[in-house]
């Protein structure tokens, strides 16, 4: 079991209750000083935000393991500079000219491309079952939405949800006209994953083991088209044949159109487990 402690790094202001009331919202222990904390992680608000930091044994100080910016950064500079529809984040999603699709971002993970396409002018719902990341990506958009007009704007198109996908997509009358998956990729010694950044994410979620049941589902709720994220040498989602591909360097985006799905008589979405 992950050790992790709710606390604030601002000894004024807030700051301090917020974190006691983010410990109690998420069942963690919180402390308002970091000088009280003993476990090698702390969600911590910092004055850079809300941050996971970690101690490693025998280091005495704490340093960012993980921390979500829509702002500044890389997701700051994809804001500024690569606000096109030709992007193939964009084609994988359905944008044309004139037409924005719904989205549903189902794994939001660090959110930033739910943030570009908010940026395009989608309106995007994104589901984080892990509450730790939930917890960061509501204090990002909060941050976002009181920054310069081109970021704020770009987080009002953005809602938040911390559930699982899958039981969202049982619930009744929902549907979207683009699902995106993002599912955690299979670990390869030479992947990305081993960055630090990756290593953090698969700590707090795990493998997307239920990843060929969350695509059966979306392909069930989305009115046009499915979106998945996969690394170049992958085999497809669930060995599922997407309608066509969009190639990228390292990665793909296979497309299921919702024209081309065949629905099974026998299929089940009832709520998971």
């Amino acid at each position: 079991m992950i050790e992790i402690t709710v606390v604030s790094t601002i000894p004024s202001g807030i700051f301090p209750q917020k974190a006691l009331e983010l410990g109690a919202k998420l069942g963690l222990p919180a402390a308002t000083d970091p000088a009280q904390c003993h476990t090698p992680l702390l969600l911590a608000y910092t004055a850079e935000g809300l941050q996971l930091l970690h101690r490693p044994a025998p280091a005495k100080r704490y340093t960012t393991l993980l921390a979500i910016d829509f702002v500044g950064g890389k997701n700051g500079y994809r804001l500024q500079n690569e606000r096109t529809t030709r992007q193939p984040l964009a084609r994988a999603a359905g944008i044309r000219p004139g037409y924005r699709p719904t989205v549903l971002d189902a794994t939001a993970g660090l959110g930033g491309d739910a943030f570009v396409l908010a940026s395009l002018g989608c309106q995007v719902t994104m589901c984080e079952r892990s509450p730790l990341l939930a917890a960061l990506l509501d204090d990002a958009l909060s941050r976002a939405r009181q920054a310069f007009p081109l970021a704020a704007e770009a987080a009002s198109r953005l809602t938040l949800l911390g559930i699982d996908a899958r039981h969202h997509l049982t619930a009744a009358e929902v549907s979207y006209q683009t699902i995106y998956l993002d599912p955690m990729y299979p670990q390869r010694s030479q992947s990305a994953l081993n960055r630090q950044t990756m290593r953090a994410i698969r700590m707090l979620v795990g493998d997307d083991d239920d990843s060929g049941q969350l695509l059966e589902l979306a392909r069930l709720r989305a009115t046009e088209r499915v979106a998945v994220k996969r690394p170049q040498p992958s085999p497809h989602l669930n060995e599922t044949r997407p309608s066509h591909a969009i190639f990228m360097k390292n990665s793909r985006f296979d497309v299921y159109l919702a024209v081309e799905r065949i629905l099974s008589t026998t299929c089940d979405i009832s709520p998971p487990p």
